[in-house]
């Protein structure tokens, strides 16, 4: 891995959880949008497959802060309305069982008027001795003034609503009112890293690390913004800590791998093929959570395996994450890149 420079130093040292501790894929969201229909409807079911009744399941932007709470009824079911199109998270949690986070996205074009319905099924499994014992995401609880408390709720309606600016300057007034407020803290460095704004982003960030530092979504969030910065060694370590917290983190996972693609393709070349192994493990495990639908992982597989001159297995990658995504942006460049593997795989031959 390659030395840190003393910027990156200081940067680390400001983030991190104790003083002692040492694209293609960026997905952002888009609140922007004119079409708020769509629907996601889930199922929770434990691996005998056993529906889970009265779980709690919450909805988040990736990474971002809580917009939306229900729990199970019926047959495990849970329903959220009224989404723009994107990408979310949703985590359940059910007492004695791990808890689960799965990533999901509508796929439809930001203008679209279609109106898109998701049907996902989360399984959750019981806690073993081992995994009692791993750090586990918190749930921040605090006694917030309710006219912060006001502020910030209305924030996430205009959220949901496509207004960004109100947005933030609710959360201002929030944070205003009651300075130590987490959530507030969360939502605005979300809001202004979605936005480009990635200095405030990483303060807003930082202080919400000052007021609860055993979040995971603080680290994730500041990964995200050293990964838009090119700045991979930093926002891996983010990544690894974000995991420390909440181990079954998919989207974690998944951009801890692609950070350590990045640092493998340049660091030294002893050093390559040991990160894109450890890469390849965290893509493997962030499709699994994502239950099998993080297309994405198609992609960044294809990449480590043309590295290592797997031409064809690159090729497939590519073709499943084209029968994912048929309609993907990057598709024709995706067809593109197949021709070429199977011409160079021809040539060598």
């Amino acid at each position: 891995m390659p030395p840190l420079s003393k910027a990156t130093e200081g940067l680390m040292k400001k983030f991190m959880i104790l003083p002692a501790l040492t694209l293609l894929l960026l997905t952002a969201h888009t609140y922007g949008q004119t079409n708020n229909n769509n629907t996601i409807r889930g199922k929770v079911r434990s691996a005998n497959n056993t529906p889970i009744n009265n779980a709690i399941v919450e909805l988040r932007e990736t990474g971002g802060p809580m917009l939306s709470q229900t729990a199970t009824r019926g047959d495990g079911d849970f329903t959220f309305g009224n989404l723009v199109q994107g990408e979310y998270e949703i985590e359940v949690h059910f007492a004695g069982y791990q808890s689960s986070v799965q990533l999901v996205r509508f796929n439809h074009g930001p203008r679209s008027s279609f109106q898109e319905v998701l049907n996902i099924e989360i399984i959750i499994r019981p806690k073993t001795d081992d995994l009692a014992i791993s750090a586990p995401a918190t749930n921040f609880v605090q006694d917030v003034p309710k006219a912060a408390r006001s502020l910030y709720e209305k924030a996430m309606a205009r959220l949901r609503e496509g207004k960004s600016q109100e947005a933030v300057g609710l959360l201002r007034e929030a944070i205003a009112l009651f300075n130590d407020y987490f959530h507030a803290h969360l939502a605005l460095g979300n809001e202004l890293y979605r936005t480009g704004k990635y200095s405030e982003a990483v303060e807003s960030l930082e202080q919400a690390r000052r007021i609860n530092d055993r979040e995971g979504a603080v680290y994730y969030l500041f990964g995200l913004v050293m990964l838009k910065q090119r700045k991979y060694v930093v926002a891996e370590y983010a990544f690894r800590q974000a995991l420390s917290l909440n181990a079954n983190h998919a989207g974690a996972h998944f951009h801890r791998g692609l950070t350590l693609i990045e640092i493998g393709f340049r660091g030294e070349k002893l050093q390559r093929e040991t990160d894109l192994a450890e890469a390849e493990k965290e893509l493997d495990r962030a499709f699994e959570l994502s239950g099998e639908r993080l297309s994405e992982v198609y992609l960044q597989r294809a990449r480590i395996y043309e590295s290592r001159g797997n031409k064809e297995a690159a090729a497939r990658e590519f073709e499943n994450f084209l029968k994912a995504e048929p309609n993907a942006r990057n598709a024709a460049a995706v067809r593109e890149a197949i021709i070429k593997l199977r011409a160079k795989k021809s040539s060598d031959e």
